[in-house]
C-alpha cells in the first residue's frame, strides 16, 4: 500500500483558512488523491493537533531517517511531501494518480525561493540553473525503493526532500518531472501567501484548463488535424456519462475488428479497378478504421481529462494499437486472396509489415532507453567525456539539428521529420486510402516500402547519435528478461570472445543469416537450405546470451533478436508449407509478447511478472525448426498443427501472466 510522508516545514501552520493550516488542506489533499496512509513529521514542541499520524522528528538527519524507516515498511509507492506546499487537487493528483513503476517529483516555475533544477527529456537531473524549480512533492515507486534500501542516505545536507531527490540520481535512477502548467503552485511561508497562491489557481477555469491539458501538444499531423481538432467534445460528451477510458478502448478495438473483417471478405474492389457499388465496402472498412483511430485517441484524452489512469489501462492502450493494426494486415492479406491474389505475396507482405514495425519499435524503446540513460548518467558526470571521432561529432551535431527542427513547433520542417517514420495515424490513414483506391494488396505493399524507408532513415540517425551518447542502454540488471532468452540460454557457456562490439556483431551476423533464410524460403531452394541458415541465425544469436553487453550500439541487440526469432519462424515455416494465416497468427502472438516488453519500458507498466513459461525465443525458435523439418519430409499438416499449438500456448501464457498481474496489483492497491 503507497504511503505519504510530509516533513516539516514552518510554513505548513500558516492559516489559509479559518481555523485550517495549509498542513490540513495537504493532508486532505493527499487523501482525496487515493493515499490514506498518511505520517507528519513534527519538531519537538509542536502541539498542533492534525488528522494523521504524527512522529517527532529533531532536525532534517532526522527526518530523512523516519522517511527511511516509514519507505521500507510497506510494499507500495512512497510519496513525500513538504508540508508548506500550496497546491490545488488536480497538481497533487498529477503525481499521486500515476499508477505506473515510474519515480518523479514536482517542478514547476513560480517559487523564486525554490531550488532550481535541471529537466531534460522530461527528466528532472539534479541541480540547476533554473527557471525550472523543485514543487515540493515526490514520488518514489516500489521499484526504486528496493534499489534504495541498502544505500539509504544518513546525512540530509539541511533538507531531507533534496537529500531523497539526491540519492535518487545517486543510483542512476531517472526522476520523472512532474509539471501542471499554468496552475501555480508553491511552497510558502505565511497566511498571506497561501491565499495568493491558491487564489491564483482558483481563478483558472478548471475544466477548461484539463480539457487543453488532455490534448497532445505534440502529437503527429494526422492526429492533430484530423482527430484532435474535434475529439475533445467526445471527451466531454464520455466523461458527463461517466464512461472510463478502458471501454472507449474496447469500442476502439471492435471497430478495427469490423473493418479488418470487411477487408478479409473480399466484397470490395479498389475504386480505381473499377468497383464501383462494390467500393463502397472498402469505404466503409476505411471509415471503420477512421473512428477506431479516433477512440484511441479518446481514451487517452479522457484519462488525462478525468485524471483517471490506471497502469492496466495505459497497458491496454498499448497492446491494443498493435492487435487491431495485425489484425488489419491480416484482414487485407485475405482480401487479397480472396480477390485473385497469391497467398504468399498477400500474406508475405503482411508479415513483412508486421516484422518490420515490430522490429522498429523495439530499436525506438531501446533507443529512448539509451537516450534516458546518457541523460541520467551525464547528471551523475561519471561517463561525460567529450565525444570521440568523426561519427561521435557528426552525431551530436545530427542531436543539435533534430532538437533545432522539434523546437520550430508545426513548421514544414517539424512536420516532415514526424511524418517520415511513419507514425500510427499516417499508417492507418495509408492503409484506409489506398486499400479503398488500389486494393489491399497495393495497400500493404506501399506500408511495407514506407516501414522500411522510414527503418533505414531512423537506424541510420541514431547509430551516429548513439556515439555521441557515449553510454550502453543494454547494462541494466534485467537484461535478460528483455532479451527474452528464458532457460535455454542460461544452458550456453559465456562466450570465450571478448570485446564491446561481440554481442552487437554476432546479433548482426544472425540477423543476416535469418534474412537469408527467408529469401531461400520464398525462392523455393532446397530445404537443407533455409533450415540451415535458420539454425545458424539461432546459435549466433544465442551465443552471446551472457555476455556483458556494454557497446554503444548493444540497444541494437533486442530488436535484432526480434528479428532472428521472426524470420527463423517465418523462413522455416514457408518451407514445410505451414498454413499462411496460423504462420502469420504464431508470428503476430510473439510480436505482441514482445511489445509488452515495450510496455515495461515504454509506460513502466507491464502487468507480467514473470515470463519463465514463455520458453525464451530459443527455444520457440528450436520449436519450429524441429516441427518445420518433420512436416518437410512427411506431411505439412505437422507443422501447420505444432505451429498452431505453439501459438495458443504463448497466447495462453501471456494472458494467464496478464490476469495474474491485474489481480496481484488489485490486492496490492485494496491492502
Amino acid at each position: 500500500m503507497s504511503r505519504a510522508v510530509i516533513l516539516p516545514a514552518p510554513g505548513g501552520y500558516a492559516e489559509i483558512e479559518e481555523d485550517r493550516t495549509v498542513l490540513d488542506r495537504l493532508i486532505a489533499q493527499i487523501r482525496e488523491a487515493g493515499c490514506d496512509d498518511v505520517t507528519v513529521l513534527v519538531r519537538p514542541g509542536t502541539d498542533r493537533p492534525v488528522k494523521a499520524a504524527q512522529i517527532e522528528s529533531a532536525d532534517a538527519d532526522a527526518d530523512l531517517a523516519h522517511l527511511g524507516e516509514l519507505a521500507f515498511s510497506g510494499d507500495g509507492a512512497l510519496y513525500a511531501a513538504c508540508a508548506d506546499l500550496v497546491a490545488s487537487q488536480t497538481t497533487v493528483a498529477a503525481v499521486l494518480s500515476d499508477s505506473s513503476r515510474r519515480s518523479g517529483v514536482l517542478v514547476g516555475a513560480d517559487d523564486p525561493t525554490a531550488a532550481p533544477v535541471a529537466v531534460e527529456r522530461g527528466l528532472v537531473t539534479g541541480p540547476g540553473p533554473g527557471p525550472t524549480r523543485l514543487g515540493g512533492l515526490a514520488k518514489v515507486s516500489a521499484a526504486h525503493l528496493a534499489r534504495l534500501e541498502r544505500h539509504w542516505p544518513r546525512r540530509s545536507g539541511g533538507d531531507a526532500f533534496e537529500a531523497l531527490l539526491a540519492a535518487l540520481h545517486a543510483r542512476a535512477i531517472p526522476v520523472n518531472a512532474y509539471a501542471t502548467s499554468g496552475l501555480e503552485h508553491r511552497r510558502v511561508g505565511g497566511g498571506e501567501e497561501a491565499r495568493e497562491v491558491a487564489a491564483a489557481f482558483a481563478a483558472v477555469d478548471m475544466d477548461a484548463w484539463r480539457l487543453r491539458s488532455a490534448v497532445k501538444h505534440d502529437d503527429d499531423l494526422f492526429a492533430t488535424y484530423a482527430v484532435s481538432s474535434w475529439s475533445p467534445r467526445l471527451v466531454v460528451l464520455a466523461a458527463r456519462l461517466g464512461w472510463t477510458p478502458t471501454p472507449i478502448t474496447w469500442v476502439s478495438i471492435g471497430l478495427a475488428v469490423a473493418a479488418a473483417a470487411i477487408f478479409a471478405t473480399g466484397w470490395g474492389e479498389p475504386l480505381l479497378g473499377g468497383g464501383g457499388a462494390a467500393s463502397l465496402w472498402f469505404a466503409a472498412a476505411a471509415a471503420l478504421m477512421y473512428f477506431s483511430f479516433v477512440f484511441d485517441c479518446v481514451d487517452g484524452q479522457l484519462a488525462r481529462y478525468t485524471q483517471n489512469f490506471s497502469s492496466f489501462g495505459g497497458w491496454l492502450d498499448m497492446m491494443a494499437d498493435r492487435s487491431k493494426e495485425f489484425l488489419i494486415y491480416a484482414g487485407l492479406a485475405a482480401g487479397a486472396v480472396a480477390a485473385g491474389a497469391s497467398a504468399p505475396a498477400a500474406w508475405g507482405l503482411a508479415i513483412g509489415a508486421m516484422v518490420t514495425q515490430t522490429v522498429r519499435h523495439t530499436a525506438d524503446t531501446w533507443y529512448a532507453v539509451l537516450l534516458d540513460t546518457a541523460v541520467v548518467r551525464k547528471a551523475r558526470e561519471r561517463e561525460s567525456a567529450p565525444p570521440a571521432g568523426r561519427a561521435a561529432h557528426l552525431g551530436q551535431r545530427l542531436g543539435s539539428a533534430s532538437e533545432q527542427v522539434m523546437g520550430a513547433h508545426r513548421t514544414p520542417l517539424y512536420w516532415a521529420k514526424r511524418t517520415v517514420v511513419a507514425p500510427v495515424g499516417e499508417r492507418w490513414l495509408l492503409l484506409a486510402v489506398a486499400a479503398f483506391a488500389f486494393g489491399p494488396a497495393v495497400a500493404l505493399a506501399a506500408l511495407l516500402a514506407w516501414q522500411l524507408l522510414a527503418l533505414a532513415y531512423t537506424t541510420l540517425g541514431r547509430t551516429l547519435r548513439s556515439m555521441a551518447a557515449r553510454t550502453a542502454a543494454m547494462r541494466r540488471p534485467d537484461r535478460s528478461a528483455h532479451r527474452d532468452d528464458g532457460p535455454l540460454a542460461r544452458l550456453v557457456p559465456r562466450s570465450p570472445v571478448g570485446g564491446d562490439m561481440t554481442p552487437l556483431a554476432a546479433t548482426a551476423a544472425a540477423v543476416l543469416a535469418a534474412g537469408a533464410a527467408v529469401a531461400a524460403a520464398a525462392l523455393d531452394t532446397p530445404a537443407w537450405v533455409p533450415f540451415g541458415l535458420a539454425g545458424l541465425a539461432l546459435v549466433l544469436a544465442v551465443s552471446v546470451a551472457r555476455t556483458d553487453h556494454e557497446g554503444l550500439l548493444d540497444w541494437f541487440i533486442p530488436a535484432g533478436l526480434r528479428a532472428v526469432e521472426l524470420g527463423v519462424i517465418a523462413a522455416v515455416g514457408i518451407t514445410a508449407g505451414v498454413a499462411w494465416p496460423v504462420l502469420f497468427a504464431l508470428l503476430a502472438v510473439i510480436a505482441l509478447y514482445f511489445y509488452d516488453l515495450a510496455a515495461g519500458l515504454d509506460k513502466a507498466a507491464s502487468p507480467v511478472a514473470r515470463r519463465d513459461l514463455g520458453l525464451g525465443w530459443p527455444a520457440r525458435s528450436l520449436i519450429a525448426i524441429a516441427a518445420a523439418a518433420t512436416a518437410a519430409f512427411t506431411d505439412p499438416a505437422v507443422a501447420t498443427v505444432v505451429f498452431g499449438l505453439l501459438a495458443v500456448y504463448v497466447a495462453a501464457v501471456f494472458v494467464g501472466a496478464v490476469v495474474a498481474g491485474t489481480v496481484r496489483a488489485s490486492r496490492t492497491a485494496a491492502a
